[in-house]
């Protein structure tokens, strides 16, 4: 796998994509291989009273292709609602720290386009996930634009919370987006992608396979880097939900350290697991990223079309394998559009306003080949959000 494509992991989630930039600057890691496994282990289950022969009742089936399409719906609205009292005040400046993966700039790109449309400024300052002493420095350096609020994505709280008291000090916000658990504290705001993003992500990645087995008992693959912290709570939601309706479904967890993924070790061992893991149905990755060479690498092993793949969080690249039909389905990452959504919550806090709740919404959408259409990187709906930005801030 190239390291390049590293940047899709984060997203989210999630959205989540850009939650691989704080990699490196965790010390969690795993060994490969089988590491956990729920729910029965055959289909041969008794199954309970109002449970069909396959072990998920009618009310679960129901339930889960509720989720299934609810999520599937492309919104016609933005996760913000709430008006401003008038128009942002002109000229403030906000920091944004991009960090060296690809995907981080689609943030800041849609930070920039937001303060065009209000008559603010955005300083880029970058800095290195490998090394977060390059985060400290370049939020030391930002200070002296006297910025209202710094921007940047899913680094540990304590590699620079050395930082909070200077910025709490200048009257702005620290905004540290995509993180398993929000930062909090003197001079920070919560922004997106923390663990109930992941928990939605990762009970309807399990209604989806339950609504495409039709409740049949089939056993799954899960694919994780537990570096990234972010992920925890979707691989948690994703067996509880399971396990919770699909009594006769089974769970195996394959967990891989960063350097296996980044040496390439990582899609052969998944080949290698799904053929030893019988009734195998389903390879869920939480991040297309790190299975990005998958479908190809089944191809070449002869299992081309056997297991149905499904990810929660995929660029453009997972899109259209969901168009070949290579996967079953992925999870959008709508990176541009979480720029608007930081400069939602940076007027705010210029304006002495209490933060949109909505500024905390990630607002993914399970993809398929019904509801695609024209496959991104940053998977932006509903098409027309800038007007809608532009509209609750009473300019444009």
């Amino acid at each position: 796998m190239k390291s390049r494509r590293l940047a899709g992991a984060g997203a989210a989630v999630a959205l989540l994509a850009l939650a691989a930039c704080s990699s490196a600057a965790s010390s969690s890691s795993s060994s490969a291989g089988p590491a956990a496994t729920t729910g029965a282990s055959s289909a041969s289950s008794t199954a309970s009273a109002g449970t069909d022969a396959t072990g998920v009742s009618a009310s679960a089936l129901a339930a889960a292709q509720a989720t299934v399409k609810t999520a599937s719906t492309i919104p016609t609205g933005i996760p913000e609602t709430q008006k401003l009292p008038s128009a942002p005040p002109k000229g403030k400046t906000v920091l944004f720290l991009q960090c060296e993966e690809v995907q981080c700039g689609y943030e800041g790109t849609g930070l920039k386009a937001a303060a065009a449309a209000i008559g603010w400024n955005v300083k880029t300052l970058n800095f290195q996930a490998a090394n977060p002493a390059t985060l400290v420095s370049a939020l030391q350096t930002g200070l002296q634009y006297h910025p209202v609020a710094a921007f940047f994505t899913g680094v540990p709280q304590e590699a620079w919370q050395s930082e909070q008291k200077a910025y709490a000090a200048a009257g702005a916000i620290l905004v540290d987006d995509y993180n398993a658990t929000a930062p909090s504290g003197p001079g920070v705001e919560a922004g997106r992608g923390y663990g109930n993003e992941s928990v939605a992500i990762g009970t309807t990645i399990a209604d989806e396979q339950i609504v495409n087995s039709g409740g049949a008992a089939a056993a799954s693959l899960v694919v994780s880097v537990p570096t990234y912290t972010v992920f925890d709570p979707m691989v948690t939601a994703y067996k509880a939900q399971i396990a919770k309706d699909c009594p006769t479904c089974s769970v195996t967890e394959d967990d891989f350290t960063l350097p296996q993924m980044l040496g390439g070790d990582l899609v052969p061992a998944v080949v290698s697991a799904a053929k030893r893991i019988s009734n195998l149905k389903y390879i869920v990755s939480v991040d297309g990223a790190f299975t990005d060479t998958l479908p190809g690498a089944l191809k070449a092993a002869g299992l081309a079309g056997k297991y149905q793949i499904i990810n929660g969080g995929g660029i453009a690249t997972d899109q259209q394998f969901v168009l070949a039909g290579t996967e079953l389905s992925t999870v959008s990452n709508p990176l541009t559009l979480g720029g608007w959504q930081d400069m939602d919550m940076a007027i705010r806090f210029a304006m002495h306003l209490p933060p949109s709740p909505g500024d905390n919404v990630v607002p993914w959408v399970l993809l398929n080949k019904s509801n695609i259409g024209t496959p991104s990187d940053s998977y932006d709906v509903p098409t027309d959000y800038p007007s809608l930005f532009e509209k609750l801030w009473d300019v444009g």
